[in-house]
């Protein structure tokens, strides 16, 4: 009897479960389920960020979008729902930021999310003005502002979004473009706690929301589209599980496409180095200290299992000629669970230099 040995494209994986392509890149997730008049709720992204409830905001079986509650505030100064600040509500490339909302009344302006100090690069905003004709307007990098022309109306729910693709940002409305416009630079910050239903002042929200998600590196739509007919899923299902192959196989090859995942990194992180050191975008990294002259310690938000991971760094200076660097473990500073040092040199005169451009991966198991 002839055997013929298969081929791994000869055979067809299939899952149990259905998920979400862009969970892993998921960095708020808030379905708001739970008891009428609760005062707390869960984060079901990775972050698992701490949900805070403030003046009169609560849980409300009143009206919902999906799962038979929400999250509601009845328009008092006070009421707010805060997150921490962090790196996911900073965007320096694609992101979707998305929710619905339901309106019982308008105040002259309010503030749908907001991590706005009151100034500064990168401050972000979605708010509803009555003073504009019950429009929304997105406030960003201090006082531009990014409005749209079609006037709301209370008692109803809407499925808003804002993505960026590129250097495009579109908000879009139940699907539909709300307007668009360039920006090349940051949008959001990592430094302010983030609000819902309130501004850094007085702005408050007179409705409810519902199914807030933030997902950070990717622009969900790009073109009109059904807004979401079910709660977002809550996990990657099988969308991103691992595929063992025996250690003798010489090869996968998966449909006609490749492999798509979402991330393959332990942690990483591009930085401007010089000056003070400034995140332009990361993922698991806190925080990053400088100890002079290209030489900085970069914190874990996540610690590793152990200190034995592998690190890579590309560094560039921007200007003066635009030289490469070349990175080496800091002197005296040892690589730990949750940190570790890095130092920029300059390749032709080896001294210390601070790099425009540093860009850092680690991967391990």
């Amino acid at each position: 009897m002839n055997l013929t040995k298969p081929r791994l494209d000869q055979f067809k994986i299939t899952g149990s479960t259905v998920g979400d392509l862009y969970f892993p890149q998921t960095t708020l997730l808030l379905p708001f389920n739970g008891e009428n008049a609760a005062t707390t709720t869960s984060d079901l992204s990775n972050t698992n960020a701490t949900v805070t409830f403030n003046g009169n905001s609560q849980i409300s079986t009143a009206q919902s979008k999906f799962g038979g509650s929400s999250l509601y505030f009845n328009g008092t100064a006070g009421d707010n729902v805060t997150l921490p600040a962090g790196s996911a509500y900073r965007f320096g490339a694609d992101f979707t930021v998305e929710m619905w909302f339901y309106m019982n009344a308008f105040n002259t302006y309010s503030a749908l999310y907001s991590t706005w100090p009151g100034s500064g690069t990168g401050s972000l905003e979605i708010q509803i003005r009555s003073a504009g004709g019950n429009t929304i307007r997105t406030w960003y990098n201090s006082n531009s502002t990014f409005d749209s022309s079609t006037s709301l109306s209370t008692g109803q729910w809407y499925h808003l979004a804002l993505t960026r693709s590129g250097t495009t940002v579109t908000r879009w409305l139940n699907g539909t473009s709300d307007g668009t416009m360039t920006l090349s630079g940051q949008m959001g910050r990592d430094d302010e706690t983030v609000k819902l239903g309130a501004d850094g002042g007085t702005y408050t929200f007179d409705g409810y929301m519902d199914e807030i998600r933030i997902t950070k590196g990717v622009a969900r739509y790009t073109a009109a589209f059904t807004p979401p007919t079910t709660a977002h899923l809550t996990s990657a299902g099988d969308v991103n599980k691992q595929i063992i192959v025996n250690s003798a196989a010489d090869g996968v090859a998966i449909g006609t496409g490749g492999i798509n995942q979402a991330r393959v990194a332990k942690a990483w992180v591009n930085f401007n180095g010089t000056g003070t050191v400034a995140i332009r975008d990361s993922y698991n990294i806190s925080s990053i200290t400088d100890n002079g002259t290209g030489k900085q310690t970069i914190t874990y938000s996540t610690a590793m299992a152990d200190a034995n991971y592998s690190i890579t760094v590309f560094a560039h200076d921007d200007t003066s000629g635009g030289w490469w660097r070349t990175a080496v473990s800091q002197a005296g500073a040892s690589q730990a669970a949750g940190s570790f040092a890095v130092e920029t040199v300059h390749t032709s005169v080896l001294d210390y230099r601070d790099s425009g451009t540093v860009c850092v991966q680690v991967f391990g198991n």
